[in-house]
C-alpha cells in the first residue's frame, strides 16, 4: 500500500498549521517576505539532503526562488486546506508540543497573497542570509557518534507485498569500547519501502555473552516483537521525527550490545519491483551517567479488533494504566493504520480532575507523529491515563486510502489490518535527599 497521500502533500513536512485570520503583506515577494517563512518552517526538509521524516522525503528544494516558483499554487492550495503541515493535533494544543509545526496566520496570509499576485520574484538583495542546518545526510541528530548499520544489504524480492524480518548487529569492540548512555537516536530507513524500523537492544550477561539470535516473532499468532530482542527502544514510521530524550535523560547502551533492526517492508509486488535496502541505526551518546532514567510504562493497546464493514466512526477503547510513582510524561504518539482517524489521550488524577492531554481530530496515517512536550508533563502517582481511538472502514475512506471496505477489520501487522495502540514516552520524578 502507497503512502495516502500525493507526492504535492509531501513536499511540505515542515510548513505550519493554516488559521485564515492574519493579514497578508500588500504586496510581498519571494525574497523580500516568502523566503523567510520558507526559511523558517520549510527548508529543514527542502533542501539538498534534507530531512528524512521516517522515509518522507521532500522531492524538491524550496531554497531559492527557481525552485519554489514552479510550486506556488500548489502551496497555497495545501496550506490553506489545512493538508498541510503534517501536525495533526488540536489547534487548543498550540504551544504545548516542541516538534509543533504553526505557521502565524499572517504568514499564511503573505503566502495566499504572493500567490494572487502572481508569485513575483522581487530583489534577490532582500533575501535573508542562508540557513545553517545542523541535519546533514538525513540524521535529525546531528552527526550521530555511533552508527550502526543493517549486517549486509538485504533484497526485498519482487513478489513481497507485506514482509516482517529481523536482523542484528552485535556491538564489538571497534564500535563500543566502553558503556554508554543513550541521548537520541535515529532509524534512518535506507529504502522507501519501510512501513515501520524499531531498534530492540539486549545487554550481554555477566560473563559478556549472548545468546543465539532468536529471529523474527511468528506473526501467525499476532506477535509483534523480535523474540529474546530485549528491550524496546524506539523506531520510526513514515513521517516520524528522530527520538531525542530531554537534557539530563537518557538509555544505557553497555558494551557488548545486540541492536536489533525490526523491520516492516511493505510494496506492491510485481516483475521488476524488488528494492535493496540498507538501513542504519544513529545514536548521539555520553559517556556521563544522566540524572535520570526513561521508564515509560509501554504502549495502551487493545488487540481485540473487529471494525465492521462500512462503519463510518467506529470506537476502540479506552484502554488505560496507572501511574504509580510521581512521573513526567515526555512525549505520547497515537499509533492506528489506514482506517485510523482520531485519537484522544486523557489525564484522571487522584483529585478528580480530569484533562486532555492530547486530541488528535484528524490522524493521518501516513504522518506518524510522535508529540513531545516542550515542558514535560507532571503526573502525581495514582494518575491514570486514558486512551481512545476511532477508525473508518466506509467506502468514501476507501477512496482515499486504498483498502476494501466491504470487509471486517481485524488486528494484524499489514497497513490494511488494524492496530490499536497509544505510545507514552515519561519517567519518575527524582526527589532531593533527604525529601519524602
Amino acid at each position: 500500500m502507497k503512502h495516502p497521500i500525493s507526492i504535492i502533500v509531501a513536499i511540505f513536512v515542515a510548513v505550519s498549521a493554516y488559521a485564515n485570520n492574519g493579514e497578508a503583506s500588500a504586496k510581498p515577494t519571494f525574497y523580500k517576505e516568502v523566503a523567510r517563512i520558507f526559511q523558517k518552517n520549510c527548508q529543514e526538509c527542502h533542501r539538498p539532503a534534507g530531512t528524512n521524516y521516517g522515509g518522507m522525503v521532500a522531492p524538491m528544494s524550496l531554497v531559492d526562488y527557481d525552485e519554489a516558483r514552479p510550486w506556488a499554487k500548489s502551496i497555497a492550495k495545501q496550506v490553506q486546506a489545512k493538508k498541510m503541515p503534517p501536525w495533526h493535533a488540536s489547534e487548543v494544543h498550540n504551544g504545548q508540543f516542541k516538534n509543533e509545526r504553526v505557521l502565524a496566520p499572517e504568514e499564511i496570509a503573505t503566502i495566499a497573497r504572493w500567490v494572487e499576485l502572481g508569485a513575483p520574484k522581487g530583489n534577490p538583495a532582500d533575501a535573508p542570509a542562508p540557513k545553517e542546518f545542523q541535519n546533514h545526510g538525513g540524521w535529525m541528530i546531528g552527526e550521530p557518534d555511533l552508527v550502526v548499520p543493517m549486517p549486509a544489504p538485504y533484497v526485498v524480492s519482487d513478489d513481497v507485498d507485506d514482509l516482517y524480518t529481523a536482523f542484528h548487529v552485535d556491538l564489538t569492540p571497534e564500535l563500543l569500547a566502553e558503556d554508554a548512555w543513550i541521548t537520541s537516536f535515529q532509524c534512518k530507513p535506507g529504502s522507501k519501502i519501510i512501513h515501520h524500523f524499531n531498534c530492540h537492544l539486549l545487554y550481554p550477561d555477566a560473563e559478556g555473552k549472548l545468546p543465539e539470535f532468536e529471529g523474527f516473532p511468528d506473526t501467525e499468532k499476532g506477535e509483534i516483537a523480535p523474540q529474546g530482542a530485549g528491550q524496546y527502544l524506539g523506531g520510526v514510521s513514515s513521517g516520524t521525527d528522530a527520538n531525542m530524550y530531554p537534557e539530563g535523560f537518557g538509555y544505557l547502551l553497555k558494551k557488548g550490545t545486540r541492536v536489533t533492526f525490526d523491520i516492516h517492508y511493505h510494496k506492491e509486488p510485481g516483475p521488476g519491483t524488488a528494492v535493496t535496502d540498507l538501513s542504519e541505526m544513529g545514536f548521539k551518546l555520553s559517556r556521563t551517567k544522566p540524572a535520570r532514567e526513561i521508564t515509560s510504562p509501554g504502549p495502551l493497546m487493545n488487540f481485540a479488533i473487529n471494525i465492521p464493514a462500512g462503519d463510518k466512526h467506529f470506537q476502540i477503547g479506552p484502554v488505560s494504566q496507572v501511574f504509580r510513582k510521581d512521573s513526567e510524561i515526555i512525549s505520547l504518539m497515537p499509533h492506528m493504520h489506514l482506517r485510523g482517524t482520531e485519537a484522544k489521550f486523557e489525564l484522571f488524577y487522584p483529585d478528580g480532575r480530569h484533562e486532555v492531554v492530547l486530541h488528535v481530530p484528524r490522524y493521518d496515517f501516513a504522518w506518524q507523529t510522535v508529540y513531545y512536550y516542550k515542558e514535560m508533563k507532571p503526573v502525581p502517582a495514582g494518575t491514570r491515563i486514558q486512551y481512545t481511538a476511532w477508525y473508518d472502514n466506509s467506502a468514501e475512506m476507501a477512496v482515499e486510502r486504498k483498502f476494501d471496505s466491504t470487509v471486517n477489520v481485524t488486528f494484524g501487522e499489514k497497513s490494511t489490518d488494524e492496530m490499536m495502540m497509544g505510545f507514552v514516552q515519561s519517567a519518575d520524578v527524582v526527589k532531593a535527599a533527604g525529601t519524602d
